[in-house]
């Protein structure tokens, strides 16, 4: 049987999405944002705090955190967490930068875990929700999914430009996700934001299917990740902590 949408649902989930990363806005604002009136947006947002997702401050609103509770608690709850916490913290040590274990959920990059040697800022944050095109680890997901797979992601999210040197051509996707299946590792040399970098490699399936089982990656700021550190040094450190933890995860 086809199922639908309650409308109030998705318009929730709508409210719940332009609050993501931090975002505070007031009613007028939402309801301008996503062509809503003004009384539907106070009403969701009314039952929104009454659950705990949301919670006001001087007629303003942001997520709670109900939704981290219920973030952690689902990440806790998997075998790829359970395996990867260690090495994941070990990276972070080894390395003295961000590391960060992302999976694919609804056309995003998501930080399931976060180690950050509190050197960058708090710039990698658990949660985070990032563009596959523009993000390292979300080249790497992009570059296992089959060729159709990627043209529906194409479709559905297009190819924004965040930086002057976000990809945001089908093109010149293609060319990247091939060179990323060939070495085996990917980068991002400030596509997301200009002053950042990063480098992830792939945690595959014990069946080996095309959809990964997570990424590794290493992130901080170009002036640390660049030249022979960012293209030589981390790439072996991080392939050689993904692949303990796809070991791991096999047996």
């Amino acid at each position: 049987m086809t199922e639908y949408p309650v409308g109030a649902t998705r318009t929730s989930g709508r409210i719940v999405r332009a609050l993501e990363g931090g975002r505070e806005a007031g009613v007028t604002e939402l309801a301008d944002e996503l062509d809503l009136s003004k009384a539907s947006v106070h009403n969701h947002l009314v039952t929104l705090e009454r659950l705990g997702v949301v919670i006001s401050a001087d007629g303003r609103y942001r997520l709670g955190l109900r939704f981290l509770d219920l973030g952690m608690s689902v990440r806790d709850g998997m075998p790829l967490y359970e395996v990867a916490r260690s090495e994941l913290r070990g990276l972070a040590e080894s390395t003295g930068e961000s590391t960060a274990l992302v999976v694919a959920e609804d056309g995003r990059a998501v930080h399931a875990a976060v180690e950050d040697p509190d050197r960058n800022g708090r710039r990698v944050r658990l949660g985070d929700r990032l563009p596959l095109h523009a993000t390292a680890a979300g080249k790497l997901i992009l570059a296992y999914r089959s060729r159709e797979a990627v043209e529906e992601y194409v479709e559905a999210y297009g190819l924004d430009r965040h930086t002057d040197r976000t990809i945001r051509s089908r093109a010149d996707l293609r060319d990247e996700l091939r060179s990323i299946t060939d070495r085996g590792l990917a980068f991002d040399r400030g596509e997301l934001a200009e002053d950042m970098r990063s480098v992830a490699a792939p945690i595959r399936r014990e069946d080996r299917t095309e959809e990964l089982a997570g990424v590794l990656a290493v992130l901080g700021p170009a002036e640390r990740l660049s030249g022979k550190r960012l293209e030589e040094d981390l790439p072996g450190l991080v392939l050689s902590a993904a692949k303990r933890i796809e070991l791991d995860l096999a047996e």
